[in-house]
């Protein structure tokens, strides 16, 4: 197994003579030299994975040594540590700004600071090791670009594609071949329905992968009597959009104070909210309903107009909470009955009320990794949210290709 290599950059020797004992007792392979230029021409041949300077060098101080560093392609993913005796609190900020991946503050300890070198090597090793995506691709935002305009795009430029949507925390597959719909898969629902059903989705995400796939053809309707019945269906569903209340909302039912005259259809969805004890939302009701999800929201446009239907504006938050409350009772009043499931509830409750500082200290560690990795030049390859504009630019390219 190779030795791994680091490069010392310090005016005064001694003052990292500890440092690289502790590290060739560790077993990396140490240089250490004098100027940031030694260190640049010492890199080309010896390929440190890590370099380590002094922020105050003669001739070009450790931040300029960065930047440098930085600047050429051999040594943009290597981690970069600055040490130093800094002496104001302003002068380490002005550090920290900088794409460093650390900073140690002189005097330190020896076995500190190889135990910081090596997660910052391991931190590299790892990202190298992790499999990339063999496709080429582009994302977007549904509320710029609908899955009508998408399929319109990779229909015109005849590509074989897979599309992922996601929103509200589903997630539909939509697979083309040669510019055709073939399949499309959502939760269990038939191909058919889950295509009609994912073009109403009007919030979320996209990711269009060009790339072969071994699906079999599902769907058989003609690319244009598809893309027309879509269109239609997303038109009828923003106007039905535009007389409602919000999608999210909680729906009750109201009592009544006189007897509406209802069909059968009204009555059945009607009794059907009144004999569910949890909230649920406009969506919520059309998705779990077996009918057609534009039928079903029109009826619930009906009853919510005839007054027999309240619309409540209830929060993700809000609705946990009441769910955890709900636990909370049940356990009071049946915990002495079934022992063994108030035991489990209790351990549950316990998680829940201890989630929100794990939450936050999740984040306060995502943020310090995504500093440290954008110290490391890499070009992270997030999502590239498009806008119309731009993606009717690509349908130019496709079509070209």
């Amino acid at each position: 197994m190779d030795r791994k290599k680091i490069i010392l950059v310090d005016k005064e020797p001694q003052a990292v003579a500890e440092l690289r004992k502790a590290l060739l007792a560790a077993g990396y392979e140490v240089r250490v030299v004098f100027r940031a230029a030694e260190a640049l021409a010492l890199a080309e041949n010896f390929r440190p994975n890590l370099i380590m300077a002094e922020a105050r060098l003669p001739e070009m101080d450790g931040p300029r040594l960065l930047e440098e560093a930085r600047n050429r392609a051999d040594l943009q993913g290597v981690p970069f540590v600055l040490m130093g005796k800094l002496k104001t609190v302003e002068e380490r900020l002005a550090l920290m700004k900088l794409p460093l991946d650390d900073y140690l503050q002189k005097p330190f300890e020896a076995e500190e600071a190889v135990v910081r070198l090596e997660n910052l090597i391991k931190e590299v090793e790892q990202r190298a090791s992790a499999p990339r995506p063999l496709w080429r691709g582009f994302n977007g935002a549904l509320s710029e670009m609908s899955l009508y305009d998408l399929l319109q795009t990779i229909s015109v430029g005849k590509k074989t594609c897979v599309l992922k949507l996601q929103t509200r925390g589903k997630t539909g597959t939509v697979y083309l071949s040669d510019g055709e719909v073939i399949d499309a898969e959502l939760e269990g629902v038939e191909a058919r329905r889950a295509l009609l059903r994912m073009f109403t989705w009007t919030e979320g995400s996209f990711q269009a992968e060009l790339r072969p796939h071994e699906r079999a053809r599902m769907l058989t309707m003609p690319m244009h009597d598809l893309l027309s019945e879509g269109l239609t269906r997303q038109d009828r569903w923003a106007r039905l959009l535009k007389q409602m209340p919000p999608l999210q909302s909680a729906v009750s039912r109201k009592p009544q104070t006189k007897t509406a005259v209802l069909n059968e259809e009204e009555r059945g969805l009607l009794e059907l909210i009144a004999a569910d004890k949890a909230y649920k939302s406009f969506l919520e009701i059309v998705e779990e309903n077996p009918a057609d999800e534009l039928r079903t929201l029109t009826v619930l446009k009906r009853l919510h107009e005839q007054g027999l239907l309240a619309a409540t504006a209830m929060t993700a938050e809000k609705r946990n909470g009441d769910y955890f409350d709900r636990l909370k009772q049940w356990r009071e009043q049946n915990a002495d009955e079934h022992p063994n499931l108030g035991a489990r509830l209790e351990h549950l409750l316990r998680a829940h009320e201890e989630a929100a500082p794990r939450v936050h200290e999740r984040r306060r560690m995502n943020r310090r990794l995504g500093d440290r990795r954008r110290g490391l030049g890499y070009k992270e390859e997030a999502p590239l949210f498009l806008k119309k504009s731009e993606l009717l630019m690509i349908r130019e390219k496709l079509t070209r290709e």
